[in-house]
């Protein structure tokens, strides 16, 4: 076949093949790989999504894959097949995080996930012992950089986000604070109201669901008050200007996705996230709506990224 023909066929075959890739629907159903245990935060909003996915007719079924701080849920997507059938609900802890501190993973999040979009923002909320004698965000700074002894912060474990937001507000304030590490809000919380720890970063979902004592919010960390806390300010109003910090979460895909499943995939979410009734959960749970398009969501871990390579720094932080 002359070179000409072949080539002017070739040109007659794009839109074809646009109009293929632009009609790209799943076949079978669709695996949603939660890395985290059933009953948590990010679980709850992995099946509040699936159902909403499912409500305009596509099938999705929650998968959980909890592990290794999630890193077992990211590996099943990332060495699974790339066709648009296996979904990340992605945190920091499988993409940014274990990149920053160093941790040895079975895949590179830069090179074996692809971004869908970013879903959800969460700002953290600074909490303050009851016995601290502190009533908002700037008399506990204050109080945390005067302190003679080193004042225990809780964590809910190494190298996780409330770790490293407050290695990085240690950093930039100079507090005199030391890092105590647990499994989980739920024990901080205890040891907290028992003066046992003087302060702590915890997540908001965490404050919002707790109702075994009164807890000390003296700010959270968005660029606005968070709807559900509107009386407690945020850092930057005043106590630490510009300082933010959030949990967000997203989907991602198994590098080489087809783009139009990646299309498909980021417009069912956002129109799910445009949904009344699941904005309203997603309220009650202390998450925003945060939308976006690939590109946006791999610039934020890029950013994300960045950040906590310069806070794990000049620390010691080895999970391996």
């Amino acid at each position: 076949m002359p070179m000409f023909r072949r080539a002017l066929l070739g040109c007659l075959a794009l839109p074809a093949i646009a109009r293929a890739q632009g009609a790209w629907t799943p076949d079978r159903p669709v695996r949603l790989v939660v890395p985290f245990a059933p009953g948590g935060s990010q679980d709850v909003l992995g099946r509040l999504f699936a159902q909403s996915v499912q409500a305009a007719g596509q099938q999705v079924v929650v998968e959980n894959r909890a592990g290794a701080g999630g890193i077992l849920g990211g590996e099943a997507v990332a060495r699974g097949p790339a066709d648009g059938l296996s979904l990340l609900l992605a945190t920091a802890g499988q993409t940014t995080i274990p990149k920053a501190i160093g941790r040895r993973m079975p895949y590179d999040p830069d090179t074996d996930l692809t971004p869908v979009t970013q879903l959800l923002d969460s700002p953290v909320a600074l909490l303050a012992g009851p016995n601290l004698p502190v009533s908002d965000a700037a008399g506990l700074i204050a109080y945390a950089r005067a302190a003679p002894a080193p004042l225990p912060y809780a964590s809910t474990g190494i190298g996780t986000n409330t770790h490293l937001i407050m290695e990085d507000l240690k950093a930039r304030e100079r507090l005199n604070v030391e890092h105590v590490p647990y499994r989980g809000a739920a024990a901080a919380f205890n040891d907290l109201l028992a003066g046992r720890i003087a302060l702590m970063f915890v997540s908001v979902p965490s404050v919002l669901g707790f109702s075994g004592g009164a807890l000390k919010v003296v700010a959270t960390t968005g660029a606005t008050r968070f709807p559900s806390l509107p009386d407690v300010p945020t850092l930057t109003e005043g106590a630490v200007p510009g300082f933010t910090a959030s949990i967000w979460t997203g989907l991602s895909v198994r590098a080489g996705t087809p783009p139009a499943a990646i299309a498909f995939w980021q417009q069912a979410f956002t129109r799910a996230l445009a949904e009344p009734a699941l904005r309203e959960r997603l309220d009650g749970l202390g998450a925003t709506p945060a939308p976006s398009d690939p590109a946006a969501f791999g610039a934020l871990m890029r950013d994300d990224l960045a950040r906590w390579q310069r806070v794990v720094a000049p620390l010691n932080i080895s999970l391996d």
